[in-house]
C-alpha cells in the first residue's frame, strides 16, 4: 500500500522493513493532500510519517498515542516535521517513481502509458492491456521476451532464431521499445526488439486491437508488443545474476544504478548481459548473445532526461531446422545503437517530450541449406553453402506535447505530435556454393566460403511520417478517448543486377481510434472501442493490377479495424486486476497470388477480408500476502480469407489457449525467505500447413526458491512430465517448432 501510494504521489518514501512487519493499512479511497493521506494510510498502526530534510517522508514510531478524544489529523505530521526529523533512520526502502508513472503491485500494473502516451490507469483506457512486471518475468524464470509472453492471452510465437515473430488475435503483431522502432527492424528482423535481453527489461506491455496511430505507422488489426527498458534511478541497484540450465543454457547478467550527485539529480544505469544457448532449436547449436548498455539520468525542477547507448552482438538461428531442414551455423548480428528521452514540464498543466533511437546492424550469415533427396541414401540430402553479409541503419523520433484543462466540468488531457522514421539497407552481398550430396552430421559439410560474395537483393529505404492528435475527456464516471492519426510513408528500392527500380511513392492514410469507459463504483469499470490499422504495399513493374497496363503499382493499403468491449474489475485495493473482453478484428484488401497471361505480364488481386473473433481473459495481482498470480484465457475464430480458385494456408492459431503461474513465498517465521511456484499451459489442437493435425497438449512447471537479504537461488523445472511439446506454427513434417523436453533451471541472484 505504501509503496503504492508513494510512485502515484510522487514522493520518496523511507523505512525500515521491520517496522511494517504484519502490519495492515486500513486503505485510502479519494482526493487528499499528501500528508493527510500518509496519517489515513497509517491510522492504527503506531507509526507517523515525518517530513525529511532532503525532501520526502520517513516512518517512525509514534512519539505518543493520539488522544482518544481527538482523532490524529494532518496537522499532527506537520508539526512532527517542524519539531523534529528523525534522520538517524535506516533507509532500506525509498520508492522513486519511474518518470513515466507506472506503478507496479507484484504481478499487477495498475497503470501504463504504452496505450495513450500518457501516464493513465488501466483501469480507465478503453482498452485491453495487459502487463508483464519484472516480478513475474523473475518468478517464472523467463529467459526470452517471447518466453514472457506465453501468459498473456491471445498471443501466439514464431520462433526460428532470427525469423521470430509474434501474433495477437491471429494478426501478425509489431514490437516496439519504449514506444519507437528500433533502429533499421523494418527492413532486417535481426535487429528486432523480441532479441532484447531481459536483464535490461522493466516490464513488457501489450496492447491489443488495431492502433496504427501507437504504432507510429503500418499494422495488422490484432495488437502490438511495447518493451519498456530499465532506466537510470537513484535507488542503488548492484545485482548479478548467474543461470544455467540443462540442454546448455548460460546466462550471466550485471545490473548497477544509483544516483552520481549528492541530490541525486544525476544518475546512472549500466546493463551487462550474456547467454549461450547450445541447444536453442531443435539441432542448432551456436545460439549466443552479448549485451552492453550505460545510461545517464538527469531529474530536476521539471525536468527529466535520459540518454544512453548498446551494444549487441547476437547469433541465432538462421531458419527452419530438424531432421528435413537446414542444419546452419547461424546469423551473426552485430549492432550499436543510441537513444534519449527528455521530458519538461512547463507550468502545473503542460509539457512536452521528445525521444528517439539510431542503431546501426551488420549481418553475416554461414549456412547449409540441405532438402531431402529422394535419389539419395537415407542418410544423404541434398546441400548448398550459403554466404551472407548486408548492413543497415536507421533512425526514429519523436515529438509531442501534453496538457490539460477544463472546459465547465468535463477535463481535457491532450497530446499532439509527430513522428518520423527512416530505414536504410546496403545491397545484401551473397555467395550460393554448388549442390552436393551430405549428411546432417557436421563432420561431412564443408566450411562455408565468403570469398566471392556478389550482389544478392536490392538496396532499400523507407521513410515514415506520423501524426497524431488525442484527447482524453474526463467527466464524473465517464472516460473518452478519441485519437486521429495521419500517416505518410514513401520508399526506394533499386535491384543491382537489374538495375530495376521499385518505389512506392508518396502515400497517406488517415485512421482514427475512439473508445468509451464508464466506471460503474470503485472496482468495476465497463468498456468499448473502436480502431483502425492498415498495411502499406507496393509491387515491383510488371504487373497488372485492376485492368490497367503494365507497370509499377502502389495497391491501395490494406484496410484493419477492430471492434472490442470488455470489463475490468480491480479487487483488494488494485492487488488483483481482471480483465475480460470480446473482439472482431478484420482485415481486407491484402495482395494475393499472381498469374501470368499470354504476353508474360502478371496479374495480381485482393483478398477478402480476414476475420478474427473471440473473446479474452486476463487475471494478474497479490490476493493474499506472499501470494503472487496471472492467468489467462482466450478463445480465438480465426482462418485466412479464402479466394475463389486459390488455396490459402490453413489458420495455425488455436482456439482454445490457457495459462496460469502461482508463487507463494512462505509466511510463517521459521520457513520466511523460502517459497515455490507452479504453473500450466495448454491449448486445443490445430492443423499445420504441411496437412497434419497437431494435437492438443499440457505442460507443466514448478520451481523452488529461497531468498536471503543479498542473495536468491531459484531450481525451476519446464515440462515437468516431459511431454513431446510443438509450438505455435508447427511443421511436422520439416520439425519445426518442436519444444524442449523436461529442462531445469538454476538461477542465482546476489546484490552486493
Amino acid at each position: 500500500m505504501l509503496a503504492v501510494f508513494a510512485a502515484r504521489a510522487g514522493i520518496s518514501l523511507a523505512y525500515d522493513p521491520a517496522l511494517v512487519l504484519d502490519k495492515v493499512s486500513p486503505g485510502l479511497n479519494g482526493t487528499h493532500a499528501v500528508a493527510d493521506a500518509l496519517v489515513r494510510l497509517l491510522s492504527g498502526t503506531g507509526l507517523e510519517a515525518v517530513a525529511k530534510a532532503e525532501g520526502g517522508y520517513a516512518l517512525r514510531p509514534q512519539a505518543s498515542a493520539p488522544s482518544a478524544q481527538r482523532p490524529l489529523q494532518a496537522a499532527d505530521v506537520q508539526a512532527a516535521a517542524v519539531g523534529a526529523r528523525d534522520d538517524a533512520l535506516l533507509m532500506e526502502m525509498i520508492v522513486f517513481p519511474p518518470p513515466d508513472g507506472a506503478a507496479v503491485q507484484g504481478f499487477a500494473a495498475v497503470s501504463s502509458s504504452s496505450a495513450t502516451r500518457t501516464s493513465m490507469p488501466l483501469s480507465q483506457i478503453p482498452q485491453s492491456v495487459q502487463v508483464v512486471t519484472q516480478e513475474a518475468l523473475a518468478s517464472q524464470q523467463s529467459q526470452s521476451v517471447l518466453d514472457a509472453l506465453h501468459d498473456v492471452s491471445g498471443v501466439n510465437i514464431y520462433n526460428l532464431g532470427v525469423d521470430t515473430t509474434v501474433y495477437i488475435r491471429g494478426f501478425l503483431a509489431p514490437t516496439r521499445i519504449n514506444g519507437l522502432e528500433q533502429g533499421a527492424s523494418r527492413i532486417d528482423n535481426a535487429s528486432s526488439p523480441l532479441h532484447t535481453p531481459l536483464a535490461a527489461i522493466d516490464r513488457i506491455e501489450v496492447i491489443k486491437g488495431a492502433d496504427s496511430i501507437v504504432a507510429n505507422g503500418d499494422m495488422e488489426p490484432g495488437g502490438l508488443v511495447n518493451i519498456i527498458t530499465k532506466r537510470p534511478q537513484a535507488e542503488p541497484v548492484r545485482e548479478l545474476t548467474v543461470e544455467a540450465g540443462t540442454q546448455g543454457h548460460q546466462r550471466y547478467a550485471f545490473d548497477l544504478a544509483g544516483a552520481l550527485s549528492d541530490d541525486q539529480a544525476w544518475t546512472h544505469r549500466v546493463i551487462i548481459s550474456g547467454s549461450r544457448d547450445s541447444d536453442a532449436i531443435d539441432r542448432y547449436d551456436s545460439a549466443r548473445d552479448v549485451y552492453f548498455a550505460p545510461s545517464l539520468g538527469y531529474r530536476r525542477d521539471g525536468t527529466v532526461a535520459v540518454a544512453g547507448i548498446n551494444y549487441q552482438r547476437n547469433q541465432q538461428a538462421n531458419g527452419g531446422l530438424g531432421p528435413i531442414g537446414v542444419v546452419d551455423d547461424g546469423l551473426l548480428s552485430t549492432s550499436v545503437g543510441a537513444s534519449y528521452d527528455v521530458q519538461q514540464k512547463m507550468g502545473s498543466s503542460w509539457g512536452w517530450q521528445s525521444k528517439g533511437n539510431y542503431m546501426r546492424t551488420r549481418l553475416s550469415s554461414r549456412s547449409y541449406n540441405c532438402v531431402q533427396s529422394d535419389a539419395a541414401g537415407a542418410g544423404l540430402r541434398d546441400c548448398q553453402t550459403q554466404a551472407l553479409e548486408s548492413s543497415a541503419y536507421g533512425w526514429n523520433l519523436e515529438n509531442s506535447v501534453h496538457g490539460t484543462f477544463h472546459s465547465g466540468q468535463v477535463k481535457h488531457t491532450v497530446l499532439a505530435g509527430v513522428a518520423l522514421s527512416y530505414s536504410w539497407r546496403a545491397v545484401p552481398m551473397a555467395e550460393i556454393g554448388p549442390p552436393m550430396m551430405a549428411t546432417l552430421s557436421r563432420s561431412s559439410l564443408p566450411e562455408v566460403p565468403a570469398t566471392n560474395l556478389t550482389p544478392f537483393g536490392p538496396a532499400v529505404t523507407l521513410n515514415y511520417n506520423n501524426w497524431f492528435l488525442q484527447d482524453q475527456l474526463s467527466w464524473r464516471r465517464w472516460r473518452f478517448l478519441v485519437n486521429l492519426g495521419y500517416t505518410r510513408a514513401w520508399s526506394h528500392a533499386t535491384d543491382p543486377q537489374t538495375e530495376e527500380v521499385t518505389s512506392l511513392h508518396p502515400q497517406s492514410k488517415p485512421v482514427y481510434n475512439i473508445g468509451l469507459s464508464y466506471q460503474l463504483n470503485d472496482h468495476v469499470t465497463l468498456y468499448a472501442n473502436r480502431q483502425k490499422s492498415f498495411v502499406l504495399q507496393a509491387q515491383p513493374s510488371g504487373i497488372r493490377y485492376g485492368g490497367g497496363p503494365p507497370g509499377l503499382y502502389n495497391l491501395p493499403p490494406t484496410d484493419g479495424k477492430s471492434l472490442e468491449a470488455g470489463v475490468k474489475l480491480n479487487f483488494l485495493d488494485e492487488r488483483l486486476i481482471l480483465t475480460t473482453s470480446v473482439f472482431r478484428a478484420s482485415h481486407a484488401n491484402v495482395l494475393y497470388g499472381f498469374a501470368y497471361d499470354a504476353d508474360g505480364n502478371l496479374y495480381t488481386g485482393l483478398l477478402p477480408p480476414t476475420i478474427s473473433r473471440g473473446t479474452e481473459f486476463d487475471l494478474a495481482g497479490s490476493p493474499l500476502p506472499g501470494w503472487n498470480l496471472v492467468a489467462s484465457y482466450s478463445y480465438t475464430d480465426f482462418s485466412y480469407a479464402q479466394p475463389a480458385g486459390f488455396v490459402v494456408e490453413p489458420s495455425l492459431i488455436a482456439r482454445h489457449q490457457a495459462s496460469f503461474w502461482s508463487s507463494y513465498d512462505l509466511q510463517t517465521p521459521a520457513w520466511r525467505g523460502w517459497g515455490y511456484g507452479v504453473g500450466a499451459t495448454a491449448r486445443t489442437g490445430y492443423p499445420s500447413n504441411s496437412g497434419d493435425h497437431i494435437g492438443g497438449q499440457v505442460s507443466l512447471d514448478g520451481n523452488l526458491r529461497y531468498a536471503a537479504r543479498r542473495w536468491s537461488l531459484t531450481l525451476g523445472a519446464r515440462n515437468l512430465l516431459n511431454r513431446r511439446l510443438y509450438g505455435s506454427f508447427a511443421n511436422l513434417q520439416q520439425g519445426i517448432g518442436f519444444e524442449p523436453g523436461r529442462v531445469f533451471v538454476l538461477t542465482g541472484r546476489y546484490n552486493f
